[in-house]
């Protein structure tokens, strides 16, 4: 049995996408196109819905995206870091010996988070990843292994949220259940 369970695919056409904040785009560019929209849910509770974007709207491991989380619950940092510093643990077993200094600089990093709050990720393959709010840069991890790591947790075949993963990369239709999720 899977400790984690369940995702609702794709949002549906009416459910709005938030705009990248200005402070994102200023950072990476203007031109950013949705791959695709899914809300992650964990055993019944929903969780947050997830945004993939990238320059052409198709994702592509050797090129930098956005992951976009809009939390639908309260969560602390300690939570958040815990679960991805395992996630990556799992997929990347052969990344073991860097996951302590990722811990304690996702630690520095991400806030405890409420409804409707932002975290957003910028994914440089090549540069590592760039943390923000809303409404401010939170951090960067300068590490090109933590960036494919990291972003694997959504996007990795072995993912344990794999009808996310699908929404994201933008290859689902919208499941009835998503049409009624706010």
């Amino acid at each position: 049995m899977r400790a984690l369970t369940g995702t609702v695919a794709r949002a549906p056409k009416s459910t709005p996408v938030p705009a990248l904040p200005t402070h994102v785009l200023n950072a990476h560019g203007q031109l950013w196109q949705l791959c695709g929209r899914g809300i992650y849910i964990w055993t019944v509770f929903r969780c947050y819905w997830a945004s993939l974007y990238t320059r052409t709207g198709h994702f592509e491991s050797r090129e930098p995206a956005i992951l976009d989380l809009e939390y639908l619950r309260t969560l602390s940092s300690e939570q958040t870091v815990t679960i991805s510093v395992d996630e990556i643990r799992r997929l990347r077993p052969d990344h073991a010996e860097s996951t302590d200094r990722w811990r304690a600089a996702l630690k520095q990093i991400i806030p405890d988070v409420t409804a409707g709050e932002r975290l957003i990720g910028y994914f440089d393959p090549a540069n590592g990843v760039s943390f923000y709010s809303a409404a401010h840069v939170l951090g960067h991890i300068g590490e090109k292994d933590f960036a494919s790591a990291f972003l694997a947790i959504w996007l990795d075949p072995a993912t344990r949220a794999p009808d996310l993963r699908t929404a994201l990369l933008g290859q689902s239709a919208v499941p009835a259940l998503a049409r009624d999720v706010p």
